[in-house]
């Protein structure tokens, strides 16, 4: 494959331009981890933050501790993980994910299972920033004194996690306890995606993982996120920070943003 037909695809980094007015404005995929290795373009990304005057996550990750959205991460009535599957079944699952984990369900088991399993996946990495990524470059933009927003309301975001079966993620997590290995590689997979900025892989893993959540969770917000992006793009330098998953694909983003009359093309940036 040539160097050009490759590099199409493998870049975390877009520009997005509106063909009426001709602004500028960038797309990065992020992740939400700690570990230096998703840091690479740290320094390039604040220098393009810079340069813009919005700043859109996915939701305003201000109001991440909102007492609603914290109340929604929790299984409801107070019930524990062990209420939703036979004592048994749940015993052995609190034994595979300490030995594997060292986390006690007993502990955590109030938290719906993809709450843990979002836990389980960042204790697989390094913890060398106080803050993951994503939230590093919210936070710089806001220090930079960027116009703040989210690409999804706060409604939206609670209004999302209450569509999501609390069932079928229990399904998710009984699956890591039966073979933790197989979970850490296929996270370690991802990340190497990310590393080397294929976004076509990260699609695909992100919607094979998500399964029957997969048009709550990805195709559906798209169209949000999209929507917001372009109410903005459309007269000031906008820099959105969106989850990597989201970018390709026939319902992503960037090919959303395409058919709205947005010209894309990637930015390449040697790590």
């Amino acid at each position: 494959m040539s160097k050009n037909k490759k590099s199409k695809k493998n870049t975390l980094l877009w520009k997005i331009i509106n063909r009426s007015t001709l602004v500028e404005s960038y797309i990065y995929g992020t992740v939400h981890l700690r570990d230096d290795k998703v840091y690479f373009l740290l320094d390039e990304l604040k220098a393009l933050i810079e340069k813009c005057d919005v700043f859109i996550a996915e939701y305003k990750l201000d109001d991440a501790g909102n007492p609603e959205i914290m109340n929604m991460l929790h299984i409801p009535d107070g019930k524990h993980i062990r209420d939703l599957i036979p004592e048994k079944k749940y015993i052995k699952l609190r034994k595979q994910i300490f030995k594997s984990f060292k986390l006690d369900l007993d502990m955590i088991g109030y938290f719906k299972p993809m709450v843990i399993e979002n836990i389980l996946t960042e204790m697989i990495f390094d913890e060398d920033y106080e803050f993951p990524m994503d939230i590093v470059l919210w936070n710089y933009a806001k220090e930079s004194g960027k116009e703040m927003l989210g690409a999804e309301s706060t409604d939206g975001q609670i209004e999302i996690m209450r569509k999501l079966s609390v069932g079928q993620q229990m399904k998710s997590l009984i699956s890591i306890g039966r073979n933790p290995a197989k979970f850490r590689k296929k996270i370690k997979k991802i990340i190497e995606y990310y590393r080397d900025q294929n976004i076509k892989e990260l699609h695909k893993k992100a919607l094979k993982s998500l399964g029957k959540f997969k048009k709550i969770l990805v195709y559906d917000r798209n169209i949000r996120i999209v929507d917001t992006i372009d109410k903005y793009a459309k007269n000031k330098k906008v820099f959105a920070a969106i989850g990597a998953g989201h970018l390709y694909g026939e319902k992503g983003i960037l090919r959303l943003l395409k058919q709205k009359g947005y010209k894309i093309k990637p930015e390449f940036i040697e790590k």
